[in-house]
């Protein structure tokens, strides 16, 4: 009986991945953010971050084909940037963290990015931001950290 269904069965399968597609992403926008935090508001578009204490950085992308449960998406968010040391002498090139985006129909909208806050940040280089999910990378945007006038 079910090897008379199977057919039909795997049809309905294919044809609902088909639908919900293979995970991807686009970066909709980057560059310079406000001051205020919270819902990120973007007063300048570029990828060439001046190297100032307070300035935020960052994107937003448009994410599809996630694989939710309840609602819920899992993804990770790799940092990498210049070498910073600390006032306290620890060195780090940047981090992974887990995040979490609210998916309606398979689709998302992720925001991102850094703010420099302690002078030690200040360090010229190459800022790289991915987010992923178990699938692989999503989304991947660059920001080149300059000094001022340069």
């Amino acid at each position: 009986m079910i090897a008379r269904f199977a057919p039909h069965l795997l049809a309905l399968v294919s044809a609902s991945a088909l639908a919900q597609g293979s995970p991807s992403g686009r970066v909709v926008e980057y560059g310079i953010l406000s001051g205020a935090e919270g819902k990120p508001e973007f007063v300048q578009k570029t990828s060439r971050i001046p190297l100032r204490k307070g300035l935020r950085f960052g994107f937003c992308a448009e994410l599809e084909g996630l694989d939710a449960v309840n609602g819920v998406a899992g993804l990770s968010e790799q940092v990498r940037h210049p070498l910073l040391t600390q006032p306290n002498g620890i060195e780090t090139n940047g981090w992974n963290v887990p995040r979490t985006v609210q998916v309606v129909n398979g689709r998302a909208r992720w925001c991102g990015g850094h703010t420099f806050r302690e002078e030690w940040e200040l360090v010229p280089g190459t800022w790289r931001f991915v987010i992923g999910d178990s699938a692989g990378d999503l989304v991947v945007q660059e920001f080149k950290a300059v000094r001022e006038g340069k």
